[in-house]
Formats: C-alpha cells, sequence, structure tokens
C-alpha cells in the first residue's frame, strides 16, 4: 500500500493535471503524469524486492507470572532470514495501557535491517491491575528508502497472556495474619477440639483413675504433691467453601478497590488462615452460566498458591445467576461445610432467599459477607455537597433492599454481615475463628 508521502504525491499529481488542463499547460499535465506514473510503478518494484516473510518477530517474557507491584521485562527480537536488506522497518509491541504502565524503553522501535541480521529491544511494564491479560499483538511496518510505499504485517501468535496475582505486599501482609502467632494475639486462642492423645499441649489437670501412666507429668507431680496429667489436643479439620460473586455489579468502585478485589483479598486471606488450622478449602466464583469456576477443596502450603493462581484469572463478568450458582455448587461438592458467601446482594430478595434454601440440606454452617456497594464506591474519594445527598440516598435505598434480604433469611439460621472497604477483613477473619470456637460445620 502507499505510505503517507506517496498518499502525498498522488494528491500533487492531481492538482497538478488539474491545473494543467484549466490553464492548457502542457508542461504541469507532462508533470503531473510522471508523478502518477513513478508512483503507481514504484509500488510492485516495492512488493517484488521486499519480502515481509523474511522477517522473523518473536516476543520473550521473563515471567508469565507477577506480582502487581512487580515488573515485566519484555524483549522482542527480530530477524532477517532473507538477502535483503530492510532499509526501513517498524516493530510494534502493543499492549493495554489501562492495564499496564511503561516503566523503562519503548514498545515499539525503528530502524534498518541488513541480510541474515538480528535485532533486538526489550522494555518493561509495570501491572496495574490484578488479573490474567494479553500483551500484544506484534505488528511489522516495512517501507522503502523515501516513505512512498509501505506494507504492514501482524504477526501470527504474537499474543502472549500473563497471569498477574494481588500486590506482593497483599501476600505477605496476608502470610503475616494467617500465622499462629498473629491469630492468637489478634484474635485470641481460639480452637475447636478434641481432648485426648492429639499432638499439641491442651493443658494440666489432676490424675484420675485410669488415665495413662505415661501422660503423667512427674515434675509437677513433685512439686504439688499430687499426680498431674498432661492433656493433648488434636484440633478438627474443617472444610471451608469460599463462595465469591463474580458478576458485573462487584466490579463498583475504584478499578484496583473495587468490591471484587476486596472480596478477592478476603478469599485469600481466609484461605490462609484456614489453612494454617489445619482446614481444607476450596472456592466457588459464579455470575451466570458461562463464568462458574471451581477449584476442589486442598490443604496444606502448596495450595494456598494453587488458591492464588486460580483467583488471579477471575474477573468480574455477567449478570448474577444466584439460585443456578447455588445448584451447580450443590452438584459439585455436598460435604458438610462452613460456607463463606461473599455477594453485594445486588440481586431479587426473593432469588436470594430460593438460593439460601438450596444449600441448607446439607447442613452447612452459612456466614453471608455483604460489602456494601455505596461505601465501596466513595471510599478515599471527595464529593461535592451534591454527590454526598446522592450517595447517602442511594445507600439507604440500598440499605433497605438488604434489610428486605436479611428478613427474607432470617428463619434459616444464616449470618448476614454487612461491611466496607475499612472492616472487611476483620470481619471474615472474626466470624471464621468464631465459627470454629464453636465447632461448628462438623
Amino acid at each position: 500500500m502507499l505510505g503517507g508521502k506517496g498518499r502525498a504525491l498522488i494528491l500533487f499529481s492531481v492538482f497538478f493535471l488539474t491545473a494543467g488542463f484549466a490553464f492548457v499547460n502542457y508542461f504541469l499535465i507532462y508533470f503531473a503524469v510522471l508523478l502518477i506514473f513513478s508512483t503507481v510503478i514504484s509500488l510492485p518494484l516495492f512488493y517484488w524486492q521486499m519480502n515481509i516473510e523474511e522477517l522473523k518477530v518473536k516476543r520473550e517474557l521473563e515471567k508469565e507470572k507477577v506480582f502487581k507491584d512487580d515488573f515485566v521485562h519484555i524483549k522482542v527480537i527480530v530477524e532477517n532470514t532473507g538477502k535483503n536488506s530492510f532499509e526501513f522497518l517498524e516493530i510494534r509491541d502493543y499492549y493495554n495501557p489501562q492495564l499496564f504502565r511503561l516503566v523503562l524503553g519503548e514498545n515499539f522501535i525503528s530502524t534498518r535491517i541488513g541480510p541474515k541480521g538480528i535485532i533486538k529491544f526489550s522494555y518493561v511494564l509495570e501491572p496495574k491491575v490484578r488479573g490474567e491479560y494479553p500483551l500484544g499483538p506484534l505488528s511489522v511496518t516495512v517501507k522503502d528508502r523515501l516513505g512512498f510505499n509501505s506494507v504492514e504485517r501482524i504477526v501470527p501468535d504474537s499474543v502472549s497472556d500473563i497471569l498477574i496475582y494481588p500486590p506482593y505486599e497483599d501476600i505477605k501482609r496476608i502470610e503475616i495474619l494467617g500465622s499462629k502467632r498473629s491469630l492468637n494475639l489478634n484474635y485470641g486462642l481460639q480452637r475447636s477440639k478434641q481432648k485426648g492423645l492429639g499432638s499439641e499441649f491442651y493443658g494440666m489437670r489432676k490424675y484420675v483413675f485410669g488415665d495413662q501412666f505415661r501422660l503423667i507429668d512427674w515434675k509437677a507431680s513433685a512439686r504439688t504433691q499430687k499426680l498431674i496429667v498432661k492433656e493433648f489436643e488434636s484440633e478438627r479439620d474443617v472444610t471451608v467453601m469460599i463462595v465469591v460473586d463474580s458478576s458485573n455489579s462487584m466490579a463498583g468502585g475504584a478499578i484496583e478497590n473495587t468490591k471484587f478485589e476486596y472480596a478477592i483479598r478476603a478469599c485469600m486471606l481466609l484461605t490462609k488462615v484456614a489453612l494454617t488450622r489445619r482446614d481444607n478449602v476450596g472456592v466457588f466464583t459464579f455470575s451466570d452460566r458461562k463464568n462458574y469456576q471451581f477449584l476442589k477443596p486442598g490443604r496444606g502450603e502448596d495450595h494456598f498458591y494453587q488458591v492464588l493462581d486460580f483467583v488471579a484469572k477471575i474477573k468480574p463478568q455477567g449478570k448474577c445467576r444466584i439460585v443456578e450458582a447455588m445448584d451447580y455448587l450443590n452438584r459439585r461438592f455436598q460435604k458438610r461445610s462452613l460456607v463463606f458467601l461473599i455477594t453485594d446482594l445486588e440481586v431479587n430478595p426473593n432469588e436470594f432467599g430460593q438460593a439460601i434454601r438450596k444449600l441448607i440440606p446439607f447442613n452447612h454452617t452459612i456466614i453471608i459477607i455483604n460489602p456494601f456497594s455505596p461505601w465501596f464506591e466513595i471510599h478515599e474519594v471527595d464529593l461535592s455537597t451534591t454527590d454526598k445527598a446522592l450517595a447517602e440516598a442511594i445507600s439507604e435505598e440500598m440499605m433497605e433492599h438488604i434489610l428486605i434480604v436479611k428478613q427474607g433469611i432470617k428463619n434459616l439460621g444464616v449470618n448476614l454481615i454487612t461491611v466496607g472497604p475499612d472492616d472487611m477483613m476483620n470481619q471474615i477473619i472474626s466470624n471464621y475463628m468464631e465459627a470454629k470456637k464453636k465447632g461448628k460445620a462438623y
């Protein structure tokens, strides 16, 4: 195709040709015809000389999985496999500026490349948002020496997927909060326990007939002049199922701090804490039928990173179809569990009650965490007087809706907690610890 200079030359040719006929000036007519002829002839000659297929372009990623506050180093390699030189070559690697910030280098290069030559360039991006996103495609543009003609090609299969985890700072904070010492300091030692021959020390008491002699603490017995035995505990394991609403309405709020992003952080924190307490953890995210994602329950250190991988790929999309979603969950999972349902409740109250009733026959302990939409969407935002009045009106209307939902599930023994950005994490952990303390979900 003609380049910018080639199109300009055609326009000048047409102008001169028109002027030549208008003023009966044969020189202008001959000059215009010569320009048109030279431009038209140069195009097939350009395509004959420049075989763009001889250029091989590929992208190399240093890492395909990075944390949100990390950097992505991208290298682009251009190889000329033919015998001709390319005098003017432009390579561009596309990315979405709403998702990534260019922090170093450039994502394009304008250069020349000789026969059998190789050119490399690189740049660095910083991810802005958690999720799985594409990088690319790569485009190659070749122009002739005068810039009259050019050809552009999108490199086939040049889109790379990259997985962005939540910020590493969040992961470290979650690991610290999830440690046993931190749980004991912040929430007290709350355990669902069976006294007996477990592995962890529970306490001491007086010896009674029938106790095993090996449990006697002889030092304590010598001090008190009475036989004292040690008691140990074996903590019961619980299956925790974290159910997260991933519908469009959960995307409300600033792009990095939406209700859904808070829900994902809460999911990660609860996972870490539950795994630290030796519980099994599964995750189910839902909106409509096309957007069900299920991770079966597991335990251990490796399972935390499986959950991390799982939630990093989820995006809020689709309409919330909670009744169908609970049907799907029941088909995939029936074991009696401690179920945390995180949803903004932007559904019909009758439908929500119907959905919860589908979980009741399995005797789950159900805790509903409701990120209250207005609190999240105006969090840390300076509002004008008019906007504040509007936000208060919306809050009142939304709160009335939530009260109707609460009334609908009042007799089901389900706990519904409305939270804001500042107390969501504490509510998640305190409710989990309270359920463990009471020995629920066994």
